[in-house]
């Protein structure tokens, strides 16, 4: 009897250590998500990567250098959250909520954030590159030294935002409200503008315009244009506005 169970076990201990081995060597699906209230919590740094987090509550978390990539976030609230430098490649974040929020040197790459709230947002320096940001709220949001190469903005409303110094290669602004909005020295080349109305803009030192598309665009005499670009004024059929800049 003695030699039996002691048989048993060690068949079962040699087929128990093959199947840990494996399943260490193998990546484990697990998805963990926390879609609750965690209003002003502390993820500074830590690894969410491929978390659900989709109509969570994280308003006023600390979110500094948090590995974030592919989260799947719609109708989140990150309202006044603090995400400086926080990886969120390909993040699903559509009409998700950063008002007030930090998230200046961000990893936004290849985002889709469709109708997302960005009013007001600090994004300075944050990599926006192929993102899509189709009716995203960046009013008055500070976009600063960013970069949003071929990113989509069709119809997004940029009322007000910074785009200075911006990196905007091959965007997409059709539609788009960019009211006040500033582009001093910014790089626009292969951008579309088309239909979007530049009224108090302020566009003066763009470069790449001669390579833009501002089809149906116009300003209003108070608009800002370098000396090389002349648009329409809006509510004219046929006037011009070649606005020095100021």
């Amino acid at each position: 009897m003695t030699r039996l169970v002691y048989a048993l076990l060690t068949a079962s201990a040699m087929s128990f250590v093959p199947l840990s081995a494996k399943a260490q060597s193998q990546p484990v699906a697990w998805s963990p998500g926390y879609s609750g209230a965690c209003g002003e919590c502390d993820l500074s740094g830590k690894n969410l990567t491929g978390w659900s987090l989709a109509g969570g509550n994280y308003s006023s978390a600390k979110m500094e250098y948090a590995f974030m990539r592919g989260v799947q976030a719609s109708n989140a609230n990150f309202e006044k959250a603090n995400a400086t430098s926080a990886d969120m490649r390909g993040a699903i974040l559509t009409s998700a909520r950063f008002s007030g929020a930090g998230l200046a040197d961000a990893r936004l790459q290849g985002i889709q954030a469709t109708g997302a709230d960005f009013r007001s947002a600090n994004v300075r320096g944050a990599n926006l590159q192929g993102a899509l940001l189709v009716g995203t709220n960046f009013a008055s949001a500070d976009l600063t030294a960013s970069r949003m190469e071929v990113a989509d903005l069709s119809g997004a409303n940029m009322t007000g935002a910074w785009l200075n110094d911006s990196v905007l290669t091959g965007a997409i602004f059709n539609g788009a409200n960019m009211t006040g909005t500033q582009l001093r020295n910014s790089m626009i080349q292969n951008a579309s503008f088309k239909d979007v109305r530049f009224i108090d803009a302020d566009l003066t030192g763009i470069q790449g315009a001669e390579f833009a598309d501002f089809e149906g665009a116009c300003v209003s005499l108070s608009t800002s244009l370098p000396a090389t670009l002349t648009l329409p004024l809006c509510g004219t059929a046929t006037a011009s506005a070649a606005i020095a800049s100021k």
